[in-house]
């Protein structure tokens, strides 16, 4: 089945601490973009930051929507958070990844039972291993030499 979307877990899954887009990720927004993949953000705090953030950077065009735990009265990594986005998005569940930089998200979406590409150089080999598809950044996901 082709991917139909895409939930990025949080900021720390696109912008480095500086705030600026981590290594690729335009590229990679891009792609999906034109290949019709419906991308949705969740985020622990506050949606207006966030969403101001992802302005700045220029990659909030590339998403559908932004679901706010805080705003949905749910903890941060409550799987209902994915669940939900994917409804909003109106993917099926199998085609739709979830993307993250934490570790802690790996192992809540995964043991909701979705298919997780974890992004950053340095996890754990457990979390690596736990991962469906591990990258060090997203020019890896689009075959761009570093």
């Amino acid at each position: 089945m082709r991917l139909q979307g895409a939930v990025f877990d949080g900021t720390e899954a696109l912008l480095d601490a500086g705030g600026a887009p981590l290594p690729g990720v335009k590229e990679f927004l891009s792609l999906m973009k034109i290949e019709d993949v419906w991308m949705y953000l969740i985020c622990d705090g506050a949606a207006a930051p966030v969403r101001t953030a992802l302005e700045q950077s220029g990659l909030w065009s590339y998403f559908r929507g932004l679901l706010s735990a805080a705003e949905q009265g749910r903890p941060p990594l409550d799987p209902e958070l994915y669940e939900k986005a994917v409804r909003r998005l109106r993917t099926a569940r199998r085609a739709t990844v979830i993307f993250t930089a934490r570790e802690e998200a790996l192992r809540a979406a995964k043991s909701a039972g979705f298919q997780v590409v974890l992004v950053g150089p340095s996890h754990s080999v457990e979390a690596s291993s736990l991962a469906d598809v591990t990258v060090a950044d997203y020019r890896d996901m689009i075959r761009v030499e570093h």
